[in-house]
């Protein structure tokens, strides 16, 4: 089961980098910023880095639940890891490969209640998406848009996912991906860059190290 997770995991890392170039032309310029164009990081380079992106947490996201719970995980496996890549590029969240990530993610979840004959699963997916996404979209409008709405958006996701796993994965995917997000702002200010960073990498991380987590620690 542990090569098939491995293989499953370079399967969609070489899938998602022969996309890349044909998602990053689809994805508009942000308001904010209309001279940029996602379609000019569509590189060998960029697509080499994605492939091992996607690998890694791939590899993890699958070795640590069980295969009914690979179709909720693996397409974050993928456009999570080119969401949080262009993210630490260009500092932005694109909503329609948000979007699209949350689509094949919520029939993931579909996919797994039927697979395991229970959708109570399905009903704390969504819970745990509407309750992330208003606790951001909660920070989001006290920081008075300090925080990115894309952040927003994202939550809702990680929520999905998480949340049709299990209530511990959820909550520790948030508590561990703000702590990565903590040190990452720390690590920031000490290398004199300014103070913003793009949070978006270090929430995708939470339910990487979460997983992890609930893999080691006694059950």
């Amino acid at each position: 089961m542990a090569a098939l997770a491995i293989l499953l995991s370079a399967l969609i890392g070489a899938l998602t980098a022969l996309a890349a170039p044909a998602l990053l032309r689809w994805l508009p310029a942000p308001e904010d910023e209309p001279e940029l164009r996602f379609a000019d990081m569509g590189t060998r380079g960029f697509r080499l880095l994605l492939l091992g992106v996607c690998l890694a947490t791939g590899s993890v996201l699958l070795l640590t639940t069980e295969p009914e719970l690979w179709p909720v995980w693996a397409p974050l496996a993928g456009l999570g890891s080119l969401l949080g890549l262009v993210d630490a590029r260009t500092g932005f969240l694109p909503f329609r490969l948000n979007y699209l990530a949350f689509a094949l993610v919520a029939a993931g979840v579909a996919a797994s209640c039927w697979l395991r004959g229970d959708w109570e699963p399905a009903l704390l997916a969504l819970a745990g998406s509407a309750g992330a996404a208003a606790c951001y979209w909660l920070i989001w409008w006290i920081s008075r848009g300090k925080l990115g709405f894309g952040d927003v958006r994202l939550a809702g996701l990680l929520g999905l996912a998480a949340g049709a796993t299990s209530l511990t994965v959820l909550l520790w995917s948030f508590v561990l991906g703000s702590a990565i997000g903590g040190v990452w702002a720390l690590a920031v200010r000490a290398s004199g860059r300014g103070r913003e960073f793009p949070y978006g990498p270090s929430m995708l991380l939470g339910p990487v190290a979460a997983l992890l987590l609930a893999a080691v620690l006694p059950a």
